[in-house]
């Protein structure tokens, strides 16, 4: 378990303030510099009728307390050109620079290298951006201390364990860091956990895969958890849990939003596993059970801390033969209780109103919330990265067939069933596609018109990189 550091807990306002500012006068400088083109350029800030300037997202659909990170936004565009683990045109070079970065990739295919590290924040890695076959990371990828303000979207991190550190050993590791969103992602075989987020705060998880953690190699015993978060302002929604004995997720800084994800094959789903303080608002989640484990969605353990509060609504329970349908109110559902037990915290823990976070916490956006029925076929049909896997595409079956079972399963071949493509033509090397900068009134000759403000209040390369990630999707 990682100490504490409650100094580095609030950092996350002023960052996010600092990182506004440095941007704004980015783009200032921009648009001066940018006054004697032509009046057709796509340069300019979005018309927007409202008093209120509107946020402009870490991408568009980024919701929760992570949502407003730009990673590598007006900053150097870096693309990957070799799946080697390190050296010239890897990711890991890309990741070793240490100013804003947005990385591109003009591959795709399997990275064998343990771990991965983020030395630097003020990061987007675009996953989406490789073509055919997406990219997949054999091993672990890790944060160093204060790499803030990352965008994360479309890999996979398949780690495979050798025996060495099972108690610290996660699939994804960020600490003591700030401001971070992973958007389809997908994460496996951690031994730990499957994700570590233990000192992150202002942090999304969305619409990513979490699965098949390890039942072998942690000094405890058999420890196949999913993920672990112990800092304030934490959301995590439409994500899939599944083959995970505990930590389906576990938190214990309040403010933390979980919605709308599917919990499958689980021994416990909400928990907390460190001392709890703040407020936990769990609404619309899908509860699965599977061939393994008790499938108790809520355990409120440990000690009560300041302002704990609980708000718990619309979630589903698909137990046959036990609990099937919603449950609204834990405490005082005979049945519930009878099947499960007690919560762990009594009732007067209990708000019956739900939190706005949004009137405590500006930054935040308000997460799109679905019925839970609703949740669990959205989950399945898009969450993790794109193209699906071999591994993503086994936790989403045996999921809609209620089979499998938990451990890492590890394929023999990660690119099974995935063909790499070849990158269209780039001949300004500037990250965005030849034709598609003719079509946006953009020159394949200028290799830095990838920092132009476009209408939509994005940046060229980012409008682009997000067009990529909304094909991927069915």
């Amino acid at each position: 378990m990682l100490p504490r550091h409650p100094a580095a807990e609030r950092p996350a306002a002023s960052l996010t303030a600092k990182l506004r500012a440095a941007f704004a006068l980015s783009l200032l400088l921009g648009l001066l510099a940018g006054c004697g083109r032509d009046a057709s350029d796509p340069v300019g800030l979005p018309d927007d009728d409202d008093d209120e300037p509107q946020p402009v997202l870490a991408f568009p659909g980024a919701e929760g307390f992570g949502a407003q990170a730009t990673g590598g936004r007006g900053g150097r565009v870096i693309k990957v050109t070799t799946l080697a683990a390190s050296g010239a045109g890897s990711l890991q070079e890309a990741l070793d620079q240490d100013e804003p970065r947005i990385v591109v990739f003009a591959v795709s295919g399997v990275i064998e290298a343990d771990p991965i590290r983020i030395r630097h924040g003020n990061l987007t890695i675009a996953g989406q951006t490789a073509p055919g076959a997406g990219i997949t990371i054999k091993g672990r990828l890790y944060g160093d201390d204060a790499a803030n303000n990352l965008i994360i979207r479309h890999l996979r991190i398949r780690p495979a364990f050798a025996g060495e550190g099972g108690g610290s050993y996660d699939g994804v590791q960020l600490v003591e860091t700030g401001l971070v969103i992973f958007d389809h992602c997908c994460v496996a075989f951690g031994v730990d956990e499957v994700m570590g987020i233990f000192t992150v705060w202002d942090a999304t998880v969305q619409w990513s895969t979490l699965c098949m953690s390890a039942i072998e190699g942690h000094p405890e015993g058999q420890h196949n958890y999913a993920l672990l978060s112990n800092r304030p302002r934490v959301s995590i929604h439409h994500n899939l849990f599944a083959h995970n004995g505990n930590r389906n997720p576990a938190c214990a800084r309040g403010p933390v939003d979980v919605r709308n994800n599917v919990v499958y094959n689980f021994n416990r789903g909400f928990i907390h596993h460190n001392p709890p303080s703040g407020q936990f608002s769990i609404v619309g989640n899908y509860y699965k059970q599977g061939p393994d484990g008790s499938a108790r969605p809520f355990v409120f353990d440990d000690e009560a801390g300041e302002g704990l509060a609980y708000y718990l609504a619309d979630n589903y329970i698909d137990d046959p033969g036990d609990y099937l349908g919603i449950v609204g109110n834990p405490w005082t559902d005979a049945v519930y209780l009878d099947v499960y037990g007690g919560l762990g915290k009594g009732e007067e823990y209990r708000s019956a109103n739900e939190f706005l976070f949004v009137d405590s916490y500006p930054d935040y956006i308000p997460i799109t919330t679905q019925t839970p029925q609703d949740a669990y076929a959205a989950v399945l049909a898009q969450a993790g990265a794109w193209p699906r896997d071999i591994v993503t595409l086994a936790a989403v079956e045996e999921t809609e067939q209620r089979s499998g079972e938990w451990g890492a399963r590890i394929p023999a071949d990660l690119m099974a069933g995935l063909t790499p493509g070849t990158p269209p033509p780039d001949g300004d090397e500037d990250g965005m596609a030849d034709a598609w900068e003719q079509a946006h009134g953009l020159s394949p000759a200028d290799g830095t018109d990838h920092a132009t403000l476009m209408p939509s209040g994005y940046t060229a390369i980012e409008e682009y990189i997000n067009a990529l990630a909304d094909q991927l999707l069915p």
